[in-house]
């Protein structure tokens, strides 16, 4: 009875350090792909692994970059992007490590545009994984004013203009705490203005104020700076302001149609704050 316990326990014993020295890491790559194997090495930016438990077995290396994680058979696992690189490399990891989303809200509750002053909401969406790229969706409403603001020297009347302004936002360093964006953006503008003109009548020696409405039509480019802060990973504060021409600028009224042709200067300056998710 006790020689078969001794043999058991043997049995039992060899079993667990088979197991053990068969028993595999498992790589995982950054894009989800896993490979097992044996780690025979973790370098500065590479690392080396066999997928044979034979001693003369081929050597495997991949570059530590694109690497996720090793589990090792021992229980352990190492987060390789924790580790990997200096300098940019290592702070865009940390700010991808804050979970910024890819899609953005915003609402401007003051824009200064050479129309006058007004308010808008926009939509953000970054169309790449890297986030360097965004896609984004401005409209705007001007407030109805009485006053040339900015470049604009030639309406003398009070303005109500709607723009809507699809457009790029390129990140050249990336998703960060304080990140600049620059951008082209095509603009639409669509309204109408009011101006009081007084006509003499030389029969009656009568002043008399006449009223008329006028419907604008813009369309051109515009080319945006933006600095965003992101004061948690939801919720951010931003600035932005451009500069481009309008290259359609029609005003019509009943009795003509006037189109102001050349390059007319355009500019926009805005304050926002809002959501990512």
């Amino acid at each position: 009875m006790f020689i078969m316990v001794k043999v058991s326990a043997l049995s039992i014993l060899l079993f667990l350090i088979s197991f053990i020295a068969n028993s595999q890491d498992i790589i995982v790559k950054r894009n989800g792909k896993t490979i097992e194997g044996k780690v025979t090495e973790v370098g500065i930016d590479r690392v080396s692994y066999t997928i044979s438990n034979e001693p003369k077995s081929a050597i495997f290396v991949i570059k530590k970059n694109e690497l996720n994680r090793i589990e090792f058979a021992n229980g352990q696992t190492v987060f390789i992007n924790d580790q990997i690189g200096t300098g940019k490399r290592r702070e865009e990891v940390s700010v991808n490590a804050e979970g910024f989303g890819r899609s953005q809200i915003n609402f401007s509750p003051f824009k200064a545009l050479d129309s006058g002053p007004g308010f808008g909401v926009s939509y953000e969406i970054q169309v790449d994984k890297k986030q360097y790229l965004g896609v984004i969706l401005p409209f705007t409403i001007t407030f109805p004013d009485r006053y040339n603001y900015l470049f604009d020297s030639g309406n003398t009347g009070r303005n109500e203009m709607f723009y809507f302004s699809p457009g790029l936002k390129i990140y050249p360093f990336g998703q960060r705490k304080v990140t600049y964006a620059v951008g082209p953006h095509i603009f639409t503008g669509f309204g109408q203005s009011y101006t009081t003109s007084t006509n003499y009548d030389p029969g009656t020696g009568v002043y008399t104020n006449v009223d008329r409405r006028t419907k604008n039509f813009r369309l051109g480019i515009i080319v945006n700076n933006y600095i965003n802060f992101q004061i948690t990973p939801k919720f951010q504060l931003g600035l932005n302001g451009g500069l481009g021409s309008r290259y359609i600028d029609r005003e019509t009224t009943d009795l003509n149609v006037i189109n102001r042709g050349g390059i007319n200067i355009t500019g926009e300056f805005n304050f926002n704050f809002g959501l990512r998710f």
